[in-house]
């Protein structure tokens, strides 16, 4: 009996580990990226240049980096207006964090004086 009850210990520890291991393999497959996406017509370049120059510190904490820095190539509808700027983050949290938060809150300000901008947050399909 007790050489039974050691197996059935086994077998459900083994099971429970089996499901823990599956779920942590979904949530990886669900995981979901978030982006910042900008449209930014510079109007004073020489301060949009110092603040462009902060912005890459404030993403370290959030995980987010550049993927796309550069005027687009309409191929339907009206011609863009100014440069793209798309932004990576793991997580709408982390996108959301940076954004809304200490140090890169307090540059918003600086954006707006040297530039329009439309700013946008958006989250991205499971990777």
């Amino acid at each position: 009996m007790n050489q039974t009850f050691r197996i059935g210990i086994a077998v459900f520890v083994g099971v429970a580990l089996g499901a823990a291991a599956v779920h942590g393999l979904r949530a990886q497959a669900e995981k979901k990226p978030a982006y910042a996406v900008a449209e930014v017509q510079v109007t004073d370049p020489a301060a949009f240049q110092a603040y462009a120059a902060k912005v890459p510190a404030t993403l370290t904490p959030y995980h987010g980096r550049y993927i796309v820095r550069g005027k687009p190539e309409a191929k339907e509808g009206d011609a863009p207006k100014g440069t793209y700027v798309i932004l990576a983050f793991d997580s709408m949290a982390d996108a959301e964090k940076w954004y809304s938060t200490p140090p890169y809150r307090d540059l918003i300000p600086e954006r707006q004086k040297a530039a329009t901008s439309n700013v946008f947050i958006v989250e991205g399909l499971p990777q």
